[in-house]
């Protein structure tokens, strides 16, 4: 493992041992080897990023797109990546391929913008951490959909040219399981297969896993009284009062906020982006935010330091643990009858828009995580639906922000976290 990748580097110019006669033209050299060295520089990482940009784009348009699936094409049609690295990216695209096609996620106006996010440049290599951007429709769908993820890639430099030895995406579900990777680390795994040789096995693990659940047929109609979670709170002695949500602010709220810096949802709140964190994402804190957009009040408990009660965000050391831990607000919004938002869990399927509507845009969706992590993940919005091959049945399109340049953007609910349990917290309003 590589560590602090994003460090800034310092050229030390090293000075022959002769005799410079003057102050003046020792910083006359020094600035002009300095200026050679940043241009070399630049010129290295404007190669290495053209490289990712045509890597990226092929391994992406192999996973979304139908056409290039068809065509045999493939990522590893090219000498740029090291043999390692390109048999765990083989088995990745092979199960992310299969979820497009079990999920029926193909896609049309199919666009990707990459944006360098930061580089080094070292006498190894090249670090370079970027950020892409798809814009596109599922077939047959008229609401536009996309996301953005962050890939961490290091080329080594060879005396061939500069080859991929290390790639990594702190926020793909598939990188988490497999590799045990599941913090936002900016930390590369030199020769992954190499340094684990349990991770092609976690690979068949993971695949496999992932096809069992889309072979086992979901159950469509009415929920279930035992589908959902009944509140374990006391509710003998309430006398706060129970508002609605303005659920169309919570969807706008997502969609508007995921790209740039967010916004604070109710103009009081300030928004830290908890990703800036080691090892957490910004996930839950922006569907607290969507929620307090819907008119949700906070319920600050008056404690100090991380709170286990109530819903609030003071200061970073001033909050509640509910605020932006993807299990806690689930905890606290099903139990809540005190003051702020509140809501029931139910296990997510899709459903017979004719016969029932289990949740709505505006309700939260959460996905779980198997594995090593073995907990609840990842919080978004649910905020469109899609129609199945199944006439009048639907699905849930989600948006979700788990970093600057790492979202979700209406995608199918299917296609995130596959393999594993969904659970919709449907939102009945909030207390003040």
């Amino acid at each position: 493992m590589i560590n602090n990748i994003f460090r800034i580097i310092f050229v030390t110019v090293l000075t022959f041992a002769i005799s410079i006669p003057t102050a003046q033209a020792v910083s006359s050299s020094t600035e002009k080897d300095s200026t050679v060295v940043a241009a070399h520089n630049s010129s290295v990482v404007e190669t290495t990023f053209s490289l990712s940009k045509d890597i990226l784009t092929n391994y992406y348009k192999n996973t979304d797109l139908e056409k290039e699936r068809l065509t045999g094409k493939t990522i590893l049609n090219t000498n740029l990546l090291d043999p390692k690295l390109s048999n765990y990216v083989e088995q990745k695209i092979k199960t992310k391929q299969y979820v497009t096609v079990a999920a029926d996620a193909d896609k049309e106006n199919y666009s990707l913008n990459f944006t360098l996010l930061s580089s080094e440049v070292t006498k190894e290599g090249v670090y370079l951490s970027i950020s892409t951007e798809a814009t596109f429709n599922y077939v047959g769908l008229d609401e536009e959909s996309g996301f953005g993820e962050i890939s961490n890639m290091f080329f080594k430099n060879t005396s061939s040219g500069f080859m991929l030895t290390d790639w990594n995406m702190p926020y793909d579900y598939y990188d988490e399981f497999v590799l045990d990777q599941v913090d936002n680390s900016s930390q590369l795994r030199t020769n992954l297969t190499a340094k684990d040789s349990n991770i092609h096995q976690r690979q068949l693990e993971l695949h496999d896993k992932i096809v069992d659940s889309f072979s086992v047929d979901q159950e469509i109609g009415e929920y279930h009284e035992k589908d959902v979670e009944v509140s374990t709170a006391n509710t003998s002695a309430l006398s706060a009062t129970l508002r609605s949500l303005n659920k169309k602010n919570i969807v706008s709220y997502a969609r508007n906020n995921i790209k740039a810096s967010p916004a604070s949802g109710n103009g009081v709140v300030p928004y830290y982006d908890f990703s800036k964190i080691s090892g957490n994402w910004d996930c839950t804190n922006f569907v607290s935010h969507a929620i307090l957009a819907g008119g949700a009040v906070v319920y600050d408990t008056g404690g100090s330091g991380i709170s286990g009660s109530g819903w609030y965000y003071r200061s970073l050391s001033n909050r509640s643990s509910s605020w932006s831990g993807v299990p806690n607000l689930h905890t606290f919004l099903v139990n809540n009858k005190t003051k702020g938002p509140t809501g029931t869990s139910i296990t997510y399927r899709t459903f017979n828009w004719n016969v029932t509507h289990p949740y709505v845009a505006g309700d939260i969706l959460q996905f779980y995580l198997g594995g090593s992590y073995n907990n609840w993940r990842h919080s978004t919005i649910i905020t469109e639906f899609y129609e199945t091959a199944q006439a009048n049945v639907v699905g849930a399109l989600v948006t979700g922000r788990s970093a600057s340049g790492s979202y979700n953007n209406n995608q199918k609910a299917e296609t995130i976290y596959p393999g594993d349990a969904k659970r919709v917290i449907k939102l009945s309003g909030y207390y003040n």
